[in-house]
């Protein structure tokens, strides 16, 4: 009888840990599933992003890499950026300083950066058109498609 009231605590108390166990086991996998939501939502967010079917990135989030990439992409072969300052607290604000060879390179320049989806409020500096043209360029960089 002894013996019986022995295995009988005994299979009581691992009954008793398993049940601990289970219920221990049913808290993580709530834990988990709640981070695989979580992972689920992030890597939609990720994957329609790099579809470019988000937002466009706004100046104050784009790095300044990607505002001179976009400059540079249409500068004609015959103007050149001799300065860019990016002024992130008012909104993306560009100064452009610039040089192009010749009244018509600077010409193609306000055509191309009058185009660019990116660019608002376009505004030429002075201009002296004979031989070689400089001037300031200023802009804003409205975002575009990361």
């Amino acid at each position: 009888m002894g013996v019986a009231f022995v295995v009988l605590a005994l299979a009581g108390g691992g009954a008793w840990r398993a049940r601990q166990e289970a219920r221990q086991a049913r808290a993580r996998l709530t834990d988990v599933r709640r981070e695989v939501d979580a992972a689920s939502a992030r890597l939609g967010a990720l994957e329609a992003r790099s579809r470019g079917t988000t937002r466009p990135l706004p100046a104050a989030e784009a790095p300044p890499s990607r505002i001179v990439a976009d400059v540079a992409s249409v500068l004609p072969g015959d103007a050149r950026l001799e300065r860019l300052s990016i002024d992130y607290e008012r909104g993306g604000t560009l100064e452009m300083q610039v040089v192009a060879r010749d009244a018509a390179s600077w010409d193609r320049l306000l055509d191309r950066l009058g185009r660019a989806s990116w660019l608002r409020d376009l505004e030429p500096g002075p201009e002296a058109r004979e031989a070689e043209v400089r001037s300031l360029v200023r802009a804003r960089w409205a975002g575009g498609e990361p």
